[in-house]
């Protein structure tokens, strides 16, 4: 496998495997889960900085402002609702994408930036006040099934490496 083809493959196993850890987070209860998120951001975070992959920073940086966002929640910080931490933090982990690959001279396009941003601006509705933006079940399914868009991008990823090779 081409050298520069393993840090995709990396990260593929790497989204592939928390989707799945997350995505069993909702059958099995697990109280550490923003743990594993921070540890897994930190994680990819430092592998961008090293390989200088923006591919890797957008997963990190992603990972530790949801991880964050979950943390700060759960100790009910303010007086603002979990789910508005969740999504503030989110949002901020897209956000710092652009500046810190900036900084690193790495070319990222614009979507991490308006996924924050459209992130980061529900949260603040969310916190402003008790807007309704979905309705409660489609909530639930949606609270109980986003990792599994996680296994797919990592299988994705994996899949398009293995066929370049």
């Amino acid at each position: 496998m081409p050298l520069r083809r393993q840090p995709q493959v990396a990260l593929g196993v790497a989204v592939l495997a928390l989707g799945v850890v997350l995505l069993a987070t909702r059958f099995v209860p697990i109280s550490s889960a923003p743990a594993w998120l921070l540890g897994l951001g930190l994680g990819l975070t430092l592998l961008g900085l090293v390989q200088r992959s923006a591919v890797a920073l957008i997963g990190g940086l992603a990972a530790l402002g949801l991880g964050a966002g979950l943390v700060l929640g759960d100790v009910a910080v303010g007086t603002l609702p979990k789910n508005a931490w969740t999504l503030l933090g989110l949002g901020a982990g897209f956000l710092s994408v652009m500046p810190l690959a900036r900084m690193l001279g790495l070319r990222v396009h614009w979507w991490p930036a308006a996924v924050g941003a459209l992130l980061a601006g529900a949260g603040v509705l969310r916190a402003v006040r008790d807007v309704e933006l979905i309705t409660p079940r489609a909530e639930i399914a949606l609270r109980t099934w986003w990792p599994a868009a996680l296994v797919l991008v990592g299988a994705w990823l994996v899949i398009r490496a293995a066929r370049r090779h």
